[in-house]
C-alpha cells in the first residue's frame, strides 16, 4: 500500500510556498508518491462564466516553475503522480515519465483529453481515474475508451470537507468487485480537525485498496485552498505508521496456512486428535465407534478428516485403549 501526498491548489499561486511544501514532503514525510495538479491551458479547463475562473487562473504556474517543482521531488527519489487538466498539461507532464498520470473525476469522460493521453502515454505509466461522484456508466465508458490494463480507480471526493457518512465503503467495495482486474485507491478528504481523521482514513484503506491519498500542508489549520482536509506532515507520518500495521494485518492473502496457523492447528495439543476408546487387535477394522476426538498432550500427524477417511481400514498392530492414532 502506497501513501500519496496531495498538494492540489493549496499553493494558491505562491511558488515559494509550493516549493517549500514539496521540499518538506520530499525530505520530511513518509510519502511514497507526491501528487501535483498541473493546468497550463486554463481556458480549456474552465469557462469564464465559472465562479472560480478569475481566482484560479491567477494562480497558475508556468512550465519553468513546474519543472523546478518536479525536479525537487525527483531529486529526493519520490514517485510522481501528475493530475493533468488540459491537453497542453498532458503533453508537458508525460515528458517527465511520471509513474502515474491522473484524470480527475471532473474530466472522466472528456474524450478530447483522454484521446491525447492515449496517444502519448508510456506503457510504464499507470493511469489513475478519479471516480468520485461518478456513476457506473461513466466509469465503464472511461475504461473502455482508454482500453488500457494499467488503470487505478481512485475513490473519494472533496466536498469541503467530506462527511464520512457520504463515503459509502460498501458501495466502494461493490464497485471494486465489478472491476476486479484493476488496482484501486482511496482519497480521503475528512476534515483536518476531525478527531477521527486518522481512524476514518485507515478504515477506508482497509477496503482492499493499494493507494491512499491525503492532502498535506505545512501550514496546518490555515485557511487556504483545500485546507479543510489538509493534515500536517507529522500527522501524515503517523498515518503512514498505522497503514504499515494495516499492511501486516492484511497479510499476503494466500489460502495456505502460515507458520503461526500451522503451529496453532497441530492435532493433539490444539485441535482434537483421534484416540481409541478400547483395545484393538492387529488386523481388526477401524470403526467410527472405536474412536473419540479429544485434545491430548501428544501430537498426531492425522487430521480429523484423515481419520474419517481411514474408517474401515485394518489396524496393523495391537493397540491399547487411549492410544493416539497416527498414520504408522
Amino acid at each position: 500500500m502506497k501513501l500519496i501526498a496531495e498538494t492540489a491548489w493549496h499553493h494558491e499561486g505562491d511558488f515559494d510556498f509550493m516549493k517549500n511544501l514539496i521540499t518538506n514532503i520530499s525530505t520530511n514525510s513518509k510519502a511514497d508518491i507526491i501528487k501535483m495538479h498541473i493546468t497550463l491551458n486554463f481556458d480549456e479547463y474552465m469557462h469564464k462564466n465559472h465562479g472560480s475562473y478569475r481566482s484560479l487562473k491567477s494562480k497558475l504556474f508556468n512550465k519553468f516553475q513546474w519543472r523546478k517543482l518536479i525536479n525537487v521531488a525527483r531529486d529526493n527519489k519520490k514517485e510522481l503522480m501528475l493530475l493533468l487538466n488540459d491537453r497542453d498539461a498532458i503533453n508537458f507532464g508525460i515528458s517527465f515519465n511520471p509513474e502515474y498520470i491522473e484524470i480527475h473525476s471532473v474530466c472522466l469522460n472528456d474524450v478530447f483529453l483522454i484521446k491525447e493521453l492515449k496517444k502519448k502515454i508510456s506503457k510504464n505509466t499507470k493511469i489513475v481515474l478519479g471516480v468520485g461522484g461518478s456513476n457506473i456508466s461513466e466509469i465503464k465508458e472511461a475504461i473502455n475508451y482508454l482500453d488500457a490494463k494499467n488503470i487505478i480507480l481512485m475513490f473519494g471526493f472533496q466536498n469541503y470537507p467530506t462527511i464520512y457518512e457520504d463515503i459509502n465503503l460498501l458501495k466502494i467495495k461493490r464497485v471494486m468487485r465489478m472491476f476486479k482486474n484493476f488496482e484501486f485507491g482511496y482519497a480521503d478528504h475528512t476534515s483536518w480537525d476531525n478527531e477521527n481523521n486518522e481512524l476514518i482514513t485507515v478504515i477506508g484503506a482497509s477496503s482492499g485498496v493499494s493507494y491512499v491519498e491525503k492532502h498535506v500542508t505545512t501550514n496546518y489549520g490555515e485557511e487556504r485552498i483545500d485546507w479543510s482536509s489538509a493534515i500536517s506532515i507529522e500527522m501524515f507520518n503517523k498515518l503512514k505508521d498505522k497503514l504499515d500495521i494495516l499492511i501486516k494485518l492484511n497479510g499476503n492473502g494466500l489460502l495456505n496456512m502460515n507458520a503461526a496457523e500451522k503451529k496453532y492447528s497441530t492435532y493433539g495439543p490444539m485441535k482434537k486428535a483421534a484416540v481409541l476408546k478400547k483395545n484393538l487387535s492387529n488386523g481388526s477394522k477401524l470403526k467410527l465407534d472405536d474412536i473419540k476426538f479429544i485434545r491430548t498432550g501428544e501430537i498426531s500427524d492425522m487430521s480429523q478428516l484423515d481419520i474419517i477417511k481411514f474408517i474401515g481400514n485394518r489396524i496393523n498392530d495391537n493397540l491399547e485403549k487411549d492410544t493416539v492414532l497416527k498414520f504408522n
